[in-house]
Order: C-alpha cells, then sequence, then structure tokens
C-alpha cells in the first residue's frame, strides 16, 4: 500500500511539472508571435504608420485610417522589422530592413538619394 501511494505521489508530481512545462512553453510560443506595421501616404505629404498588429491586414487597414485621407495607400508594410517612406518633392520611397538604419538607407535609396528625406518610419518590437 506505501509502495502504491508513493507512486500515485510520485506520478502526481510529473503531472504538475509537465502541466507547468506546457504553461511555460505556451506563454513564450505566444510572446514569440509575428507582429506586423505599415506605412500608408497620399501625393500631398500625408501619411499615417502602425506596428505591432498581430496581422498584416490589420497593419495596412490602421495605417490607412491614420494617414485619414482617401488618396492614401499602403507604400510599405513589414514583419517583425522596420519599414520607412523618404520623398523629395517628385518622388515617394519607401523599403524595409531588419534595423531602422537599413529601412531608413533603402527608402531613401528608392526615392533617388539626393534631397530625399525620411518623411515617417516605424519598426515593430520584435
Amino acid at each position: 500500500m506505501t509502495r502504491l501511494f508513493s507512486k500515485l505521489t510520485q506520478a502526481s508530481g510529473l503531472a504538475v511539472v509537465a502541466i507547468a512545462t506546457i504553461q511555460m512553453l505556451s506563454a513564450t510560443a505566444a510572446s514569440a508571435e509575428d507582429m506586423y506595421g505599415a506605412i500608408s501616404t497620399d501625393e500631398d505629404g500625408k501619411w499615417g504608420y502602425t506596428y505591432n498588429y498581430p496581422t498584416r491586414a490589420q497593419a495596412e487597414a490602421s495605417s490607412l485610417k491614420e494617414c485619414g485621407e482617401t488618396g492614401c495607400v499602403v507604400r510599405v508594410w513589414f514583419k517583425n522589422a522596420c519599414g520607412a517612406v523618404a520623398e523629395n518633392d517628385k518622388v515617394i520611397g519607401w523599403g524595409w530592413s531588419k534595423n531602422e538604419a537599413e529601412a531608413k538607407a533603402q527608402a531613401i535609396s528608392s526615392c533617388g538619394g539626393g534631397d530625399c528625406e525620411i518623411t515617417t518610419w516605424a519598426c515593430t518590437e520584435r
């Protein structure tokens, strides 16, 4: 009887450890979910940006809403990264990368360099 009680106690302890491990792994997986961002602009210089959304569609819709104009379009979206938009009087350029500096450099480059300037940028937390 004592041996049976000991085995039951041991099994209960293992079950508690297994449940705690599963909960910890679930929390880690939840915190590792992808995060999306987007930047929208119009031709007149208005812009909207969003970051840390669970889906691309939500990030894009929110950036369009932030831009607030019917002429706004999504210029760039990004996942677990950064996005940037650069402009001059004639051209709008955009880029994305895993870090802010590279996203800005890509935006300047796609705008044509020269007198292009970063007008907006954003990064997700992942």
